[in-house]
């Protein structure tokens, strides 16, 4: 599942963070490849490379949502057939019909059988 910020670079799309330079977005790539790119490895974990804004093709944020018994919830993993879906912004009433249970103040959750969703769907929003 794909949720946050992504950005494409040299026709490539990468994970992305807003830096707190102003106009300065870091890529992230699992890929070690990606150093011949002029990325680098941080922590032994993800290669980084900061670019300024100007040098990206797009900037967007993806949500991943899933329909269940007719209703969109955000889906934020899948494990094992099963998918997380989360309520944010909605009626609490219907998240607790749904079995969703409170796990911080208005976020309700629920582990569900990946069958039982109607279709996952991703959705883009220019940045």
């Amino acid at each position: 599942m794909r949720n946050g910020v992504y950005a494409v670079y040299k026709g490539k799309e990468y994970e992305a963070g807003r830096s707190v330079e102003s106009n300065v977005i870091v890529l992230r790539s699992y890929n070690p490849n990606d150093v011949s790119k002029g990325f680098s490895l941080y922590k032994g974990i993800v290669y980084v490379k900061r670019v300024q804004r100007s040098e990206l093709e797009e900037v967007y944020r993806i949500s991943t949502f899933a329909d269940y018994k007719g209703i969109k919830l955000r889906a934020m993993k899948e494990d094992r057939g099963k998918i997380l879906l989360v309520g944010i912004v909605g009626d609490y009433r219907i998240f607790e019909s749904l079995g969703m249970k409170m796990v911080d103040k208005g976020v309700y959750e629920k582990w569900v059988d990946k069958s039982d969703v109607t279709a996952i769907y991703e959705e883009k929003e220019p940045l």
